[in-house]
């Protein structure tokens, strides 16, 4: 299946620690198609999300979109980030066939 890379953005509510930002960091690692555990990159958009970029595996580019905000959503969660302290903005998802 054709991987992809995607960028895709979260609006936090209050500011994230760094500890946190790690947290979120590893969970995403742990989703990794390719059974990889390193750093997810990240930095900040002038609209004050922090983007995540992560690799997906998907049929195209529409259902790599639907998979990246799937697996940025599960690693908030699993971080103990509720969907009202943590949004993916899922319209702004960007992907890059890879």
């Amino acid at each position: 299946m054709p991987r992809y890379l995607a960028v895709v953005p979260v609006r936090f509510t209050r500011e994230p620690t760094e500890d946190a930002l790690n947290d979120v960091n590893d969970a995403l690692a742990a989703y990794d198609p390719r059974g990889r555990r390193g750093r997810i990159v990240t930095h900040r958009t002038d609209a004050g999300d922090i983007t995540f970029s992560i690799i997906v595996e998907s049929a195209d580019d529409q259902e790599a979109k639907r998979v990246a905000r799937e697996t940025a959503a599960s690693a908030l969660l699993d971080t103990g980030h509720r969907s009202d302290a943590a949004t993916v903005r899922g319209e702004a998802v960007e992907v890059i066939p890879g």
